[in-house]
């Protein structure tokens, strides 16, 4: 039973964004880790991945879904500072640390509640 919950559309969907804000948050911390580090290129995950699971979850293919991937690259949009070539900003890296992390958060919080509709579902129980 719990099989056919965990291979919806919907779950597969929340796990590849959840699994891609982890991915992220650990490119940031990367970023900022090397914030001064001469001619570091900034990563973040691949730059199609959002469109990708968007397109894949219109068309309500689980398996389609599930064949999306997030991988962490480097950012070949990112402009080297001109004084030692890092192409990190911190004002940046902020503003894309909070970003991810309410997108984690949002994604755990919509989780929960489905995991708790079928825990109420099983036990006759809310909380």
């Amino acid at each position: 039973m719990l099989e056919a919950i965990y291979a919806r559309e919907s779950y597969v969907a929340l796990k590849k964004t959840l699994d891609a804000s982890v991915l992220r948050h650990q490119a940031i911390a990367s970023n900022l880790a090397n914030l001064e580090t001469p001619h570091y290129k900034r990563i973040d995950i691949n730059p199609d991945f959002e469109q990708r699971l968007q397109k894949a979850v219109s068309s309500g293919n689980v398996n389609q879904i599930a064949r999306v991937n997030s991988s962490i690259q480097v950012d070949g949009s990112a402009v080297p500072d001109a004084i030692n070539g890092n192409t990190v900003k911190l004002e940046e890296e902020l503003l894309n640390l909070q970003r991810n992390t309410m997108t984690h958060s949002f994604a755990l919080q919509v989780l929960g509640r489905s995991l708790n509709k079928v825990k109420m579902a099983i036990t006759g129980r809310v909380g």
